[in-house]
Parts: C-alpha cells; structure tokens; sequence
C-alpha cells in the first residue's frame, strides 16, 4: 500500500467511521506500514470489524504482523480487550489456511519470531483450548526453542488435568487440544515429549486420544 493510499484512509478515519468498509480486503492488501491505521481501527472498531482485518492481515503478501500480535497480547493482559485471544486465534488459524506448504508457514513464523515467543511464553496464560492448539501447529515451524517449551507445557498441563479426572475423560475442547498436544509432540521427533504421551495413553479413558497417544509414544520410542 502507498503512503498516500493509507494517508487517504488515515483522513476518512478522523473525520468519521465508515459505513460496510471492506476492512478484510483493506487489511489483505497492505503491508506493514499501514499497521498505524489498523492500529487505530482496532481500537475504534467493533468485534466484526477486528476479525475482518486479523484475517485480511493473515493473507498479507508482507509476513511481517509483529505490531498486531503484539497490540492484541498487550489487550489481553491489560484485561483491556475481551476479544484479544479470539482475535489472536482468527489471525493465527488463517495464516495456517493461508501460508500452506512448509516453506510460506516457516517463513511467516521467521518474521514474526519475537512476536511468537511472546505468545509461546504466555501459553500457560490462555484461557481459550482452541488458541492453544492452533499456536501449537507453529511450534515446530519457529526458530528458537520457545515453541518447544509451549509444546511442554501443555503436555504437562494435559497430564495434570487427567490426573484430577475421577474417570479419565476430560471436556471436548480440552480433549481437542490433547490431540494437538499429541500432534506437535509426534512431529517434533524428541523423546523430550515421550514421558507425556505414554502418561496420557495411560490416563485417559477417550479412546481417540488413547490411541493417538500410544501412536505417538511408539512414533517417538523409534527416533534415534
């Protein structure tokens, strides 16, 4: 996007709000210099108007989203935003659908490093199962080793919930983010992440995830 273009949108936004603005398709068509104005929609704007621009700025030919990322967590421990982790999910899970093949999703998350390991950091903070698990399909793909502790400590946070379990069984979203777990461990080839599988394949009464905890247990058991 020009300077001229976002200064265009930057004036219509002073002087008032726009009526069935396609912010989507603003958001999808900029780069990171019209972050400024996003900002500053983000804040005026409504939940409907947030998800449109976090999934326009997902599909953003310019990887780079730290600003955002960084604008939502601050919401979220602020306690100022109610919506932060929702937003943060809808951008995240688009940039999945968007960034498909190896390669495009590595290079987002090598972009966004910084911004990623804030949120990696913060995994145990989340309240939402839904954005913990989509934050762990960009685990293995992060450089560093922050994607690699979230990957723990959510397995350990899966153990711990079933060790509290009276009959093995935990609510859905939670047995969602436990295949997730399972996923990311299996894919990541560490033993690190053995102990915790076998540990749920023993605990857990769900024999969708019993089976996919003892598929990755053995899957790990192999690695050389």
């Amino acid at each position: 996007m020009s300077s001229r273009s976002t200064c265009a949108l930057l004036l219509v936004l002073l002087c008032g709000p726009l009526h069935g603005q396609d912010w989507e398709g603003f958001a999808a068509s900029s780069d990171r210099n019209a972050d400024p104005v996003i900002l500053q929609t983000m804040a005026a704007g409504g939940l409907e108007t947030n998800i449109a621009l976090c999934r326009g700025i997902a599909r953003r030919s310019d990887p780079d989203a730290h600003t955002i990322i960084e604008y939502l967590a601050a919401g979220h421990s602020s306690r100022t935003s109610l919506h932060a982790e929702l937003l943060l999910r809808y951008l995240l899970q688009d940039v999945l659908e968007a960034k498909t093949g190896e390669a495009p999703l590595r290079n987002w998350a090598t972009a966004n490093t910084d911004a990623l390991s804030m949120l990696f950091a913060m995994i145990a903070e989340w309240k939402s199962p839904q954005l913990k698990g989509t934050l762990l399909k960009f685990a293995l793909a992060a450089p560093g080793q922050e994607g690699l502790h979230a990957i723990m400590d959510v397995g350990a946070s899966v153990v711990s919930e079933l060790n509290a379990s009276p009959d093995g069984l935990i609510p859905s979203q939670d047995a969602a983010l436990a295949l997730d777990f399972l996923n990311a461990a299996s894919g990541s080839a560490r033993t690190d992440f053995l102990a915790y599988c076998t540990d749920i394949a023993r605990l857990s009464r769900d024999a969708v995830i019993v089976a996919a905890a003892r598929a990755a247990a053995v899957s790990l058991s192999t690695v050389p």
